[in-house]
C-alpha cells in the first residue's frame, strides 16, 4: 500500500482544471486533496499529478464533489414581463369572483 508523498504538491495547472472542469471551489480541490492525501492506494504510482486529476473525474463520477450553487436569475424583456402581469391580474380576477360566488351559494 502507498500514500502520496509528503513533498508532492499539486500544480497550479491541475487546481486551476479542476476548478473549472468541475465548477467547484478552492476550497472543495483543499478538501479533496485533503482526502486524496489521506487515500492508501494499492500500487505504487509515480505520477500523482495524473492520479490527482483522476481522483476529481472519479469524485465527480460518483457525485462527491460540493459544487458551486451558481443562481443566475431569468432575464426578461418589458413585453415578457407587462404579460405575466396581465395575466396574473386576469387571475387574481377570477379567483376573486370564484370567492364571491361560494358566499353567495352558502347564504
Amino acid at each position: 500500500m502507498k500514500f502520496v508523498p509528503d513533498t508532492w504538491k499539486p500544480r497550479e495547472a491541475d487546481i486551476e482544471w479542476a476548478k473549472k472542469t468541475f465548477k467547484i471551489t478552492g476550497e472543495e480541490v483543499a478538501r479533496q486533496l485533503e482526502e486524496f492525501r489521506d487515500h492508501e492506494f494499492r500500487r505504487d504510482y509515480t505520477d500523482f499529478n495524473r492520479c490527482f486529476r483522476n481522483w476529481f473525474r472519479t469524485a465527480d463520477k460518483f457525485e462527491l464533489l460540493k459544487r458551486e450553487r451558481v443562481y443566475v436569475a431569468p432575464v426578461y424583456s418589458e413585453a415578457e414581463t407587462e404579460a405575466d402581469r396581465t395575466k396574473a391580474w386576469a387571475r387574481l380576477n377570477q379567483l376573486k369572483g370564484m370567492a364571491s360566488n361560494v358566499g353567495a351559494v352558502k347564504k
